[in-house]
């Protein structure tokens, strides 16, 4: 009788001590600070992929890489444009409260482009404080010399150029077209090894690759891998070219196939990492984020960020929405899906709470970024209720008449499921206007409720005011940005 008695509460005691145990193993395992791996596409968009709904492009690795992880639905870039979107990630702020809102000189539209303020602490300068090693391979565009990665927080700097774009994709990587500074600017260093006609992104993931395969495991890495592709100029392997062209049909909404055989070389880049880590033993103790810097571009006929409006340089959908995927292994549930709105700024105070960082203490009272572990945790967990706001002002340097509408200067707010976009006066006549939209109901945006909706309007407006006044934003003078052009 007493056996029959006491099997059972052993039994019930070796659950508990089973349960306990494996809390004991999560806890330390959270605990260990993990290596993080950053990938950044360039002017990937939000369609672009196999399982966000691209009816051309390939991505295997990808999509199998989002089935292992956690997928943000409604994620955005800081900014609709290159420049002022890195700068919210290094920093973990609204660009416009760097006062990057063009790609000039911080404040303005003019110059040769944005320098990160010397007393911004980078999330490179952050982690390494608490005990990280650090590298960023490939586009920088944030800052040149007291500026360029490896004054900015970043033991290894590898093939970062100060400008938009590579001057090719396949090597040697340099150029004289320009005929000026912008050449030297374009110029990649580091990647000599490479024989020409070598591809750029397949170079990178090869740097990442070895710089992954020199890690001892004695203090835990930090790698910022910004891919230059999917940017202009577009070029891509031509056996996939070739392939591409054969796949698409009269009803596809993919229809470059130099563009799409870039996104599949990305994919094989985003592949040979992961692989990598896996290889080296480290995929375990390494969370993985990719992500892309802004929209696609759709100009010129590079690519569709359906259903979402427009792209890259607008300030509708389909030039801020980017995918987001992030495995956290342990933490985040595979094949799951967040609905909410996660943007390039949020990752500096994630970053920080995955590897239990202090950062810098001065710098992070300024954070406007959320930590978004909680979400990460628990996918159908609800951030704190938030107003995202964005300035996009033309750069001279590409300032044209006629402007196109994707380069109009804009003042954008987005709370809840209202966007307020209010369309600045400029040079060419352009009296400017105010656009309203339900983006929850119309993510197209296709019905504009200004007139519908006049108190919503004036409700974000103000909202507007005050947070440009909060943050000291740049104030949009249109003669003194434009007036001699």
């Amino acid at each position: 009788m007493m056996n029959k008695i006491f099997l059972p509460i052993l039994g019930l005691f070796f659950l508990v001590g089973c349960k306990d145990v494996k809390k004991e193993e999560k806890d330390q395992h959270e605990n260990k600070q993990p290596n993080i791996v950053f990938i950044l596409a360039d002017d990937l968009g939000n369609s672009d992929l196999g399982f966000t709904g691209s009816d051309l492009h390939q991505t295997p690795n990808l999509d199998k890489f989002a089935k292992e992880s956690m997928y943000f639905d409604h994620g955005m870039s800081a900014h609709p444009t290159c420049q002022p979107s890195r700068i919210g990630i290094q920093t973990g702020k609204f660009p416009a409260h760097v006062g990057a809102v063009s790609h000039g000189d911080l404040r303005k539209v003019a110059g040769t482009g944005n320098e990160l303020p010397k007393e911004e602490v980078t999330i490179g300068t952050a982690l390494k404080m608490s005990g990280y090693t650090t590298a960023h391979i490939g586009k920088w565009h944030v800052g040149t010399n007291e500026n360029s990665p490896e004054n900015r927080g970043y033991d290894v700097d590898i093939a970062s150029n100060q400008f938009c774009c590579p001057p090719s994709y396949f090597a040697p990587f340099r150029t004289t077209v320009h005929g000026d500074y912008r050449d030297e600017l374009a110029n990649i260093q580091g990647l000599e090894e490479y024989p020409d006609g070598y591809n750029l992104t397949d170079a990178l993931s090869m740097e990442a690759v070895k710089y992954i395969k020199s890690q001892k495991g004695d203090k835990p890495f930090f790698l910022n891998l910004a891919f230059y592709a999917v940017h202009t100029p577009i070029q891509g392997k031509k056996n996939l070219v070739n392939k591409y062209k054969k796949l698409i049909t009269p009803t596809s909404r993919h229809r470059n196939p130099t563009y799409a055989a870039m996104v599949e070389t990305l994919d094989d880049g985003v592949g040979r990492v992961l692989k990598a880590l896996k290889d080296s033993g480290l995929a375990d103790n390494t969370i993985v984020v990719f992500t892309s810097d802004n929209g696609g571009a759709k100009y010129a006929n590079i690519t569709d960020n359906y259903p979402l409006r427009d792209g890259k340089g607008s300030s509708y959908e389909g030039g801020y929405r980017v995918p987001v995927i992030v495995k956290w292994p342990g933490v985040t549930k595979p094949n799951s899906v967040s609905h909410e709105r996660v943007i390039g700024y949020d990752f500096y105070p994630t970053f920080l709470s995955m590897a239990h960082a202090e950062g810098d203490e001065k710098h992070n009272e300024g954070l406007d970024g959320y930590d978004i572990t909680p979400v990460l945790r628990k996918p159908d967990s609800k951030l704190d209720q938030r107003e995202f706001h964005f300035l996009k002002y033309l750069s001279l340097i590409h300032y044209k008449i006629p402007i196109v509408d994707r380069n109009r200067c804009v003042e954008t707010v987005i709370k809840g499921d209202w966007k307020l976009m209010e369309f600045l006066p400029m040079p060419d006549n352009y009296k400017g206007r105010f656009e309203l939209y339900n983006i929850k109901k119309d993510p197209a945006e296709k019905n504009n409720l200004v007139s519908l909706n006049p108190e919503k309007v004036k409700e974000l407006k103000a909202s507007m005011e005050r947070w440009k006044n909060r943050i000291d934003a740049p104030r949009y003078d249109m003669e003194k940005f434009y007036g001699g052009k």
